[in-house]
């Protein structure tokens, strides 16, 4: 008995040691690979398991998922916190900027900046070394008398930052042509493209030397410095005191340089996150492992080999995704198929109750998650209202079609041999209207499948998570290891609610 107890302690106290750790990033590469920096250390060194909740978005959206709780940790910019967060307007030199937003997040918002990783992420203004336009101009300020002629190109966060577009142009007194806003793993491709003439650059991004583009210095110090350093919720420190010391021996591991070189790695090499960061935790010394060098030099493999090296993670994220679908599609059924019966008994009712799924219907999604975020925060349970909100306008419409499509003929026999209202519902309208009713059944599941992917960007998982993933880093392979999944399962669902339909109607 007393081994039992014993047992029991032990158990309870190994279970409340060992936590789920939620780490985030934003929409980009270098943030991802930072976060699986973290993700794997804590693995490799603690009992804790890891919830990965890369790619959420832009500042605001990661900064209020950390407040909320909805993850414990993700990597921050200095000058991000000190402009776009605590809205300050005087540049700083380095070591105060950080011992201002260090203050400052602890005062206000519980959250613990920790030791910073080494390397300054400040912005920079990309162009193309070979553009007529830029030949002999180094710097930012000679831009001035020809900024006109420019389109600029910057995520689309960067129209709203107290440190962004309508600032830095009052600053150095430009008037740029245009704004176009970006996916941060596009704009390098559109300035290759033409599309734009000059980008807000990352400093450590290994694709300014691929492409070939020239940095233009902010001779007027208008950006802040931007140190990346782990920021923690409080909380999440107090119950976890060893995370402290754990995270902190990353400081100053990572130089600009050695940044540059992983996010080369991952963007232009085709190498994945996880390998990368792993190859810097054991070139480091950190975790145990053979660090080879080829690890960051070695070029992509074809798609066929790379999926195959993936499956175990796009079986994964096919069961997430298909999981996100089953349940939104439950709710709808249950919803839609009564709601579609009591409008065809209430037909009053019928032209208001479509306006309302009908405009449903109409939102676009990404909309309709930012109309969600705020109400329920990120993860599956907005995705999940999102889709079963879409789902409902097939299910509700073809319930309430097939009904009374059905000969008024058929419902006055039923009536005649004395079948109660019930009855007649039960043994001859449903039966009737079911492959109508399927057929919104079939609908809903594929405008869902397709739909779940967004469930990506509010970290609900799926096979959302490689496209969205691919774009930020533009890899190819990765879009398509979401992309084809993604399809083949949308085909795959209706050939298969095909056959059950056309076997109702045989029935």
């Amino acid at each position: 008995m007393k081994k039992l107890i014993f047992i029991f302690i032990l158990l309870l106290s190994y279970s409340s040691q060992a936590a789920t750790i939620g780490i985030g990033s934003k929409n980009f590469t270098e943030q991802a690979i930072l976060g699986e920096i973290m993700a794997q250390l804590i693995e490799a060194k603690t009992k804790h398991k890891v919830k990965r909740r890369f790619f959420l978005g832009g500042t605001q959206f990661t900064f209020n998922a950390i407040q909320k709780g909805e993850i414990d940790i993700y990597p921050s910019y200095t000058g991000t916190a000190y402009i776009a967060i605590l809205k300050n307007t005087k540049i700083l030199p380095a070591e105060q900027t950080y011992n201002i937003v260090k203050h400052e997040y602890l005062k206000k918002y519980n959250l613990v900046w920790l030791n910073e990783f080494g390397f300054n992420n400040t912005y920079g203004f990309g162009v193309i070394q070979s553009d007529p336009l830029f030949q002999n101009v180094e710097r930012l300020s000679q831009v001035r008398d020809f900024s006109q002629k420019l389109k600029f190109g910057a995520p689309h966060e960067f129209l709203e930052r107290p440190d962004g577009y309508d600032a830095l142009q009052k600053a150095y007194n430009l008037k740029f042509q245009d704004f176009v806003g970006l996916d941060p793993g596009l704009m390098y491709q559109a300035l290759v493209d033409g599309q734009v003439n000059m980008i807000s650059a990352f400093t450590t991004d290994g694709r300014i030397q691929k492409f070939k583009i020239k940095l233009l210095k902010d001779d007027l110090n208008f950006f802040p410095p931007y140190y990346a350093a782990p920021l923690i919720r409080k909380d999440t420190l107090e119950k976890h005191p060893e995370l402290k010391p754990l995270l902190n021996s990353l400081q100053g591991k990572i130089s600009d340089e050695l940044m540059s070189q992983m996010n080369y790695s991952v963007d232009l090499n085709g190498q994945s996150i996880e390998d990368v960061a792993k190859w810097f935790l054991v070139d480091q010394g950190l975790i145990a492992g053979d660090a080879s060098q080829s690890v960051l030099k070695q070029k992509m493999s074809s798609f066929w080999e790379y999926a195959l090296s993936q499956k175990e993670y796009v079986f994964f994220l096919t069961l997430e995704h298909m999981s996100l679908v089953a349940v939104a599609l439950l709710l709808a059924m249950i919803v839609g198929i009564p709601t579609g019966i009591f409008l065809t008994r209430f037909n009053a009712l019928s032209t208001p109750i479509f306006a309302v799924v009908n405009t449903l219907q109409t939102i676009p999604s990404l909309a309709l998650l930012g109309f969600l975020i705020p109400l329920l925060g990120i993860g599956k349970i907005p995705a999940i209202v999102a889709l079963f909100l879409y789902a409902l306008l097939p299910l509700v419409r073809n319930t309430y079609t097939g009904i009374k499509d059905i000969s008024p003929n058929l419902i006055e026999v039923s009536k005649g041999i004395g079948l109660t209202g019930f009855q007649t519902l039960k043994h001859v309208e449903l039966p009737l209207a079911l492959p109508t009713i399927m057929a919104g059944i079939r609908i809903s599941t594929v405008i869902m499948v397709g739909t779940a992917t967004l469930a990506a960007l509010i970290g609900a998982g799926g096979l959302g998570d490689p496209i969205f993933r691919g774009i930020s880093s533009v890899n190819h392979q990765l879009i398509l290891l979401g992309a084809i999944p993604s399809a083949l399962l949308a085909i795959l669902l209706d050939r298969l609610l095909l056959l059950v339909q056309k076997l109702v109607q045989k029935g």
